[in-house]
């Protein structure tokens, strides 16, 4: 009877704790003891049956760590033989459990790493050395059905199917502390979560070699296959002493970006703008890395493509030559085919960016909209660097030459209208987290002019981005505006002005808003359908005063003003009308003149916002409208 106990053994600040060995058949014999029917019991593991040999006279030691008592069953088996010329030890694995080597693996910050394993190996594991220490390693063994996760859930596999085969040699003489290696592994199926990566293995296949000099850790030649991404080779130092990263080469010639997107980028794009980015197409790159800094990198793209999955943006047939350099002024060469804002199509085009380091600038690009040109200068962006914010700085001014408004219209899938639009760009940065226009944006549009100041986007990109501006329109013709939205024909110009214009996830929360006409000289006519409409938006209360006893004769009208106004607070909008009029009871919209005269006047000073935004788009929606006088 043999018996062994351990309370605790430390090993490198990993500690297994309760060792009992136990042999109820032990024999010594001359220079051999046996032992046929040993437990291993190592808390918390079940026990384990152990069988071994030892001979001091052979220099042998054969033990046998079974799955079952049964002497015939599979496990593991560990020999070991020393002599004058060195000595070697293997392991070898017949259907081995790795659940048996659950409780043996040592406890770590008060948790047994990991917290479950389960599946089996097959292989030999061999050691061969001599006095100076290990001299050789090799490895060829295959694990199948491997499970494992840790405490945290943040790594975990299922299924797993992977060959390794590891050789290592320590060189002699003058060069005893140079290690040789080479590695090959191949992933044949399974599933992994490594937070936040998640990976199915299909044929996955790396292959390395390289030595290890004291602390230097050289990887002279790698090689990696992904199915449905492709081929890698990269090679790199390591200065283990310090677990750093000191040289790295990384080329990759012909990837596939959707693999590259789903499997590796877009888990890193988990609430972020992008989140939802799909990508075709195929991609090349090349990058190093010297004594611990990036020193270039080159992407090459042809024939790909980029879609958000919410349809904010799309670019199709992008061909792309990146070369960046971490000292240096480099010219890239990209052109995109085809894209699109949100629904708007824009052409052919390319992009001329100069990179210089960490900066990026383009002097002039013009981009090709519908029947017009959006022209973009003195683009720049380059890393924040002030006021505690990450990401990117820019900045940009441009101009947009005249579209046509039935054109912009049809391709936006909204109300037709007629026209041009054109506009001035002026300096317009962001800073991190917020969008603005230093200046005005000007746009010409219903033979008018619209000013766009004080305009400010924050989150542009997120979930609900915040819209800040002024709005001030002049000299709009009456007779396009009303033409365009089926409210009834009104020949003469208007001024409108929104102050205070405040969007949440682009819908009005506040502004106070005003629409007056315009100061001149010009015919001023309002048809019956239009006065009709006018009338409505006021709500129940709102009356024509019209002098009814020509209704029948006349289908349009004269008048000497109009104005109406509205401020928006807490879904209510507050209205009114010509100030220069008061009224006593309710506001004048529409004052009278000429013959025959018009007068509309409005009740309802409080309407509810989404009920007066389901007025207009009935009135709007409307054709062919007959107004009914009683």
């Amino acid at each position: 009877m043999l018996e062994i106990k351990l309370g605790e053994m430390e090993v490198q600040g990993k500690s297994w704790r309760d060792l009992r060995f136990s042999c109820a058949k032990f024999q010594v014999t001359g220079s051999a003891g046996r032992c046929e029917k040993g437990v291993l019991r190592v808390s918390p593991a079940p026990p384990l049956p152990v069988a071994f040999l030892f001979s001091s006279a052979d220099k042998t030691l054969d033990v046998q760590l079974q799955a079952t008592t049964d002497a015939a069953s599979g496990g593991w088996r560990l020999s070991a033989r020393w002599g004058r010329a060195g000595w070697e030890g293997r392991l070898t694995a017949a259907n081995g459990q790795l659940a048996q080597l659950q409780g043996l693996l040592p406890i770590a910050g008060g948790e047994i790493l990991p917290s479950s394993t389960k599946g089996n190996i097959n292989g030999k594991i061999t050691l061969r050395g001599n006095a100076d220490g290990v001299a050789e390693i090799s490895a060829n063994v295959a694990v199948n059905e491997l499970a494992f996760s840790d405490a945290s859930g943040l790594h975990a596999g299922e299924n797993i199917g992977v060959e390794v085969n590891i050789n290592a040699k320590r060189g002699y003489g003058p060069t005893r502390r140079l290690w040789e290696w080479q590695t090959g592994v191949n992933w044949l199926q399974g599933e992994v979560f490594w937070q936040p990566l998640y990976f199915v293995g299909r044929d996955y296949r790396f292959n390395a070699s390289g030595d290890l000099y004291e602390t230097i850790l050289r990887l002279a030649k790698g090689n990696l296959f992904l199915k449905d991404i492709g081929e890698m080779d990269f090679s790199g130092v390591v200065d283990t002493s310090v677990t750093s990263l000191r040289d790295f080469d990384l080329r990759a010639d012909n990837l596939e970006l959707g693999g590259v997107f789903s499997q590796v980028l877009k888990p890193f794009l988990v609430n972020t703008p992008f989140a939802e980015l799909k990508a075709e197409g195929r991609a090349g790159i090349q990058w190093q890395f010297r004594q611990g800094a990036h020193q270039s990198l080159n992407v090459n793209l042809h024939e790909t493509s980029f879609e958000d999955g919410h349809g904010r943006f799309a670019f199709r047939g992008v061909n792309a030559r990146v070369p960046w350099r971490a000292q240096g002024l480099t010219q890239t060469g990209i052109s995109i085919r085809s894209s699109q804002l949100g629904k708007l199509p824009i052409g052919e085009f390319e992009v001329p960016l100069q990179i210089d380091g960490p900066n990026f600038s383009i002097a002039r690009m013009v981009v090709p909209v519908l029947d017009g040109k959006l022209t973009l200068e003195d683009f720049n962006a380059s890393p924040q660097t002030e006021g505690g914010l990450n990401g990117w700085q820019w900045q940009l001014s441009g101009g947009l030459s005249p579209i046509s408004m039935e054109k912009l219209t049809e391709a936006l899938a909204t109300q037709s209208m007629k026209g041009t639009l054109s506009g001035t760009i002026p300096r317009v940065s962001y800073n991190g987290s917020a969008v603005e226009v230093d200046g005005a944006l000007l746009f010409k549009v219903f033979d008018g002019t619209v000013k766009l100041g004080n305009l400010k986007v924050l989150d542009p990109l997120g979930p609900a981005p915040s819209f800040m501006a002024d709005l001030d329109m002049r000299n709009l013709d009456l007779n396009q505006l009303t033409g365009t939205f089926s409210f009834g024909s009104m020949q003469g110009r208007i001024d409108a002005t929104v102050n205070g214009l405040e969007l949440f996830d682009w819908k009005p929360v506040k502004f106070d808003a005003s629409i007056r006409s315009s100061a001149g000289n010009y015919p001023r006519r309002i048809s019956q359908a239009a006065v009709q409409n006018i009338s409505s938006l006021g709500g129940s209360g709102a009356a024509a005063a019209i002098q009814r006893s020509f209704l029948h004769f006349f289908d349009q009208f004269g008048y000497l003003e109009i104005g109406w106004s509205c401020s928006l607070r807490h879904g209510i909008c507050h209205m009114g009308g010509i100030e220069s009029e008061p009224l006593p009871h309710g506001y004048l919209i529409v004052k009278g003149g000429g013959i025959p005269a018009i007068t509309v006047i409005g009740y309802n000073r409080n309407v509810d916002w989404d009920e007066l935004v389901s007025r207009l788009q009935r009135i709007t929606q409307a054709r062919d409208i007959k107004p009914v006088f009683q």
